[in-house]
């Protein structure tokens, strides 16, 4: 029990105050709110984005707004001396353990960093919830589909969702007092690689989080045998970021069975590392045909740095991953169109964008949208460019700085 409470210790504010970095204001005015009531709150997303910062910010309002500190509970899975006792009687230890050392008769704020690394976390904090105990559980996870798999089906109803992603360009600003839109589509928008300053740190850091990503939330929790294989494979889907894939053809490129390479893709996309961009059609067996194929995106431009050296170079590929990051904090649905030569980047709700880091503009960027916009009534049209400003065009940095 002593050993259990050194170790909690660490992490949690009963007898020191802990670093909350910078306040990242627009997750918190959105979470903050439901911290009075019952539900379970889920912070999801890509690791290193700053899920755990969030929770110690969570903290500290409460805290300033006169809650106990003793009534916040803070369990990191990552702690390395639970490393041998990922199983669900740890929930109960360090609970037990806590109250005996707490006495806290109020409500327990109980804050659980990485959850998926116990399995059936769920049924546990089901049952706790159901049992009507006066705990208020926050949750995070850096896996999209396993948290709403067992979210779905054990916490229905229950739990309230936010996925924390990388900084956007307004956050950026905020961190850095810098309004250089260049070093942020260089090296995106992960916190600690934003306040760092030698450029070569920032690349050492990111491929040390690209690798974490795919081994950790990959490879290991998979149980994947072909580690090569799917380095390389995350290592080439990055660097093509906005193509289509298609998994006939990276089937026979990589040496992998369709079914596997798909299910390697569906890994990453859970990982928060790809996101996939499907055709456009209000008709279902248009949008699921064969052959539209999907885009896959990156999450984070500086995997693209450090994955392929020649991607600062691609101003083209930066602006366009760029617009789709900006794109994915607000909507969740995203597609493209495209029909023989005419092409749309992004659809999004009644938006039809196309991207060019250019400001002398191609003729075939007007005529994908209006090509668009002819079968599909209602749209509005923008195309996003370098610094052009003018009806319908818009400067990068103006579309990065928008609410």
């Amino acid at each position: 029990m002593e050993d259990m409470i050194e170790i909690l210790k660490k992490w949690n504010p009963w007898e020191k105050d802990i670093d909350t970095g910078i306040k990242r204001k627009s997750y918190l005015k959105k979470i903050y709110p439901y911290m009075e009531r019952k539900e379970v709150l889920v912070l999801k997303g890509i690791r290193r984005c700053g899920k755990s910062t969030m929770v110690k910010q969570i903290i500290s309002v409460l805290i300033k707004e006169g809650i106990d500190k003793k009534q916040v509970l803070y369990l990191n899975l990552e702690e390395y001396a639970f490393a041998d006792n990922l199983k669900i009687s740890l929930f109960d230890e360090v609970l037990e353990s806590y109250k005996e050392y707490s006495k806290n008769k109020k409500r327990v704020y109980f804050f659980i960093d990485e959850v998926q690394k116990i399995p059936s976390w769920e049924k546990w904090i089901r049952t706790k919830y159901d049992l009507n105990e006066n705990i208020k559980f926050v949750i995070t996870g850096s896996s999209a589909s396993l948290l709403s798999k067992e979210l779905s089906t054990l916490l229905t109803g229950r739990n309230i969702s936010f996925t924390i992603m990388p900084l956007s360009f307004n956050e950026y600003i905020e961190f850095t007092k810098s309004e250089d839109s260049e070093q942020y589509m260089a090296f995106g928008g992960f916190p600690e690689i934003v306040l760092e300053k030698s450029e070569e740190k920032k690349i050492t850091l990111l491929r040390q989080y690209f690798e974490d990503i795919i081994h950790k939330d990959v490879i290991d929790r998979y149980a994947i045998r072909n580690t090569k294989q799917v380095m390389d494979l995350a290592r080439y889907l990055v660097s093509a970021s906005g193509s289509k894939v298609s998994i006939n053809k990276l089937s026979k490129v990589f040496g992998v069975a369709k079914d596997t390479l798909q299910t390697y893709i569906n890994y990453m996309i859970d990982a928060y590392l790809l996101f996939e961009v499907t055709y456009f059609s209000y008709s279902a067996k248009v949008k699921h045909d064969i052959s539209k194929l999907p885009k896959l995106y990156c999450m984070d431009n500086g995997f693209m740095n450090v994955v392929n050296p020649k991607y600062t170079k691609n101003k083209g590929q930066m602006f366009e991953n760029t617009v789709f990051i900006k794109l994915a904090e607000n909507y969740k649905e995203i597609s493209y169109w495209g029909e023989l030569d005419s092409e749309v980047d992004f659809i999004v709700e009644k938006t039809a964008i196309n991207v060019t880091s250019a400001d002398k503009i191609l003729e075939r960027e007007f005529k994908g949208l209006e090509d668009f916009s002819r079968k599909n009534k209602g749209f509005s049209l923008l195309i996003i460019a370098d610094k052009l400003k003018k009806e319908n065009i818009m400067p990068i940095i103006d579309f990065l700085k928008k609410n």
